[in-house]
């Protein structure tokens, strides 16, 4: 089987533009992470004054990789694309460490469908461009948009908009988050019985975040393990906006009800986050077609009467380029 990054043969070292390196992680404190096991970058270069290369390295068992299909998931590249734009931030644009980041926008948009990342790792290449505010704006918001390249091979785009934030306006912000109004805030959870494992593409029942409510069949609750070891890597003061993608990802799969694993396919995942969301809180979230086809999709998360996140989801027959892999559970 080839390696990654290769066709055949021992896997590269060094095969992006700027001599990036696969084999090892960079530091985890650099992606905002507790466990080394979770870092998917491997290295970053400057190309010039806004272009950068990012190298990233995904491995089978990430929770995020999902099994059992064709093709994976775009979550994966998602959080890719997360720690590229936190890991710039730190190693390039002069953001210092104990800043909290606000994110506001992801997006991937694919023409191919990504591979399935199988026994041996994948090398993914991000050839990005990081833009800071226009001169004159007082606050330090960024944005990133880069080509994938998956075995040298173009497979889409990937877009961050996000906000380093000062710490002490991140506090007042989040305060004024948690004084929601009592009339928004439900007694309790209702009675709710997680999907199963392969109706949202996983595994094992801990990593199914979708729960549905007997009496209701208009969305299903979210589920979150606070233990959980990807999505709660470290301490959070609000639902992990990770958390909200993947339910997203889930929602489409059961919505399009469609086994095939090339009609599962997410082509595009286009995340806009407009409020935290507390973790004492339950989440609704819902699916709707935004297309005659039925593969387009409107997905939404929202805690009372507040939207937290809103996404555009498309699932289409992309076939992928690459080498197809065993990745079944």
């Amino acid at each position: 089987m080839p390696g990654p990054g290769t066709r055949a043969g021992r896997p590269e070292t060094q095969r992006h533009r700027g001599g990036l390196e696969y084999d090892r992680s960079v530091p985890r404190e650099s992606v905002h992470k507790a466990a080394d096991a979770e870092v998917l970058l491997t290295d970053a270069r400057r190309l010039d004054d806004e272009r950068f290369a990012v190298a990233a390295s995904w491995h089978r068992d990430h929770y995020l990789a999902h099994h059992g299909g064709s093709a994976a998931d775009p979550v994966l590249l998602v959080e890719t694309a997360r720690q590229a734009a936190i890991h710039l931030s730190h190693r390039f644009l002069d953001v210092p460490h104990g800043m909290p980041f606000v994110l506001s926008t992801i997006s991937v948009d694919l023409v191919e469908a990504l591979p399935p990342v199988g026994t041996d790792r994948l090398a993914v290449g991000l050839d990005a461009v990081c833009r800071s505010p226009a001169q004159g704006e007082r606050r330090l918001r960024l944005e990133l948009e880069a080509d994938v390249l998956v075995q040298h091979t173009s497979v889409g785009r990937v877009r961050v908009r996000w906000e380093p934030m000062e710490p002490r306006r991140y506090t007042m912000l989040r305060r004024r988050g948690e004084q929601a109004p009592e009339a928004v805030r439900p007694p309790a959870l209702p009675p709710a019985v997680p999907l199963p494992p392969f109706r949202v593409g996983q595994c094992a029942e801990r990593d199914v975040l979708l729960a549905a409510e007997p009496l209701r069949g208009d969305g299903w609750w979210l589920r979150l393990d606070r233990e959980h070891p990807v999505l709660f890597d470290h301490e959070s003061d609000h639902v992990p906006g990770m958390a909200l993608v993947e339910a997203f990802r889930q929602a489409g799969q059961v919505t399009v009800g469609d086994s095939r694993p090339v009609a599962n396919a997410v082509t595009l995942l286009d995340v806009r986050f407009t409020a935290f969301g507390e973790l004492h809180l339950p989440v609704w979230i819902t699916a709707e077609p935004a297309g005659p086809d039925g593969n387009v999709l409107t997905v939404r998360a929202r805690q009372g009467d507040r939207d937290l996140a809103h996404a555009t989801l498309r699932r289409g027959a992309a076939e992928s380029a690459l080498p197809r892999l065993d990745t079944a559970c």
